[in-house]
């Protein structure tokens, strides 16, 4: 449940997204150079003001059920250190006893996590889907007016050399928070 997971999804979105055909003319051969820009959805993604409110509450979220896992983690650890200092001086009926607590708390734990983490992902997918739509509309808009031939998803470890005029990724953050600007609930409007 790390914030890089949420932001490996945000690009795997951001690339469905992106796939889907432009709706735009063919440019004219006699158009001028190409000009091409990269998005550093991650970056983006963290940057923008919208996107920062809704991963601190996805980890607001997910707080409470990461303690009550690390819990129940310890309770399991507390358990096979007893059963541990227990071996060789306790009774059958009491070993067996205590193995079988041992394998519940594991039963317990791992069925939290399970539930946890599907609970996680598909609160994770919905904030990726909004923020992804509205960003992929926001390139678009930024590549149409400023006659991008093609704009591509920036993924910093694959890149040998991108010339700072390449990386739109600021632009597109600003844009964002223009077109999208987000008030926290409960928070009065800015004006």
């Amino acid at each position: 449940m790390r914030v890089a997971k949420l932001l490996a999804v945000a690009v795997a979105l951001l690339t469905v997204a992106t796939a889907a055909p432009a709706q735009q003319p063919a440019a004219p051969a006699d158009a001028g150079p190409s000009k091409i820009g990269f998005v550093d959805v991650e970056k983006a993604v963290v940057s923008i003001d919208e996107g920062k409110a809704k991963l601190k509450e996805l980890d607001d979220w997910a707080r409470p059920r990461r303690d009550e896992l690390a819990r129940l983690g310890k309770e399991i650890n507390d358990l096979q250190a007893e059963l541990a200092a227990k071996r060789n001086v306790a009774a059958e009926d009491a070993l067996a006893d205590l193995n079988r607590r041992i394998v519940a708390k594991q039963r317990e734990f791992e069925d939290r996590q399970r539930i946890a983490k599907r609970d996680f992902e598909e609160r994770q997918n919905g904030v990726l889907k909004t923020l992804g739509e509205k960003l992929n509309a926001v390139v678009t808009q930024y590549a149409d007016q400023n006659r991008y031939t093609a704009v591509f998803i920036l993924k910093p470890n694959d890149v040998v050399y991108l010339a700072n005029s390449a990386d739109i990724t600021d632009p597109i953050v600003k844009l964002y928070n223009e077109r999208y600007p987000f008030v926290q609930a409960g928070a009065p409007p800015t004006n």
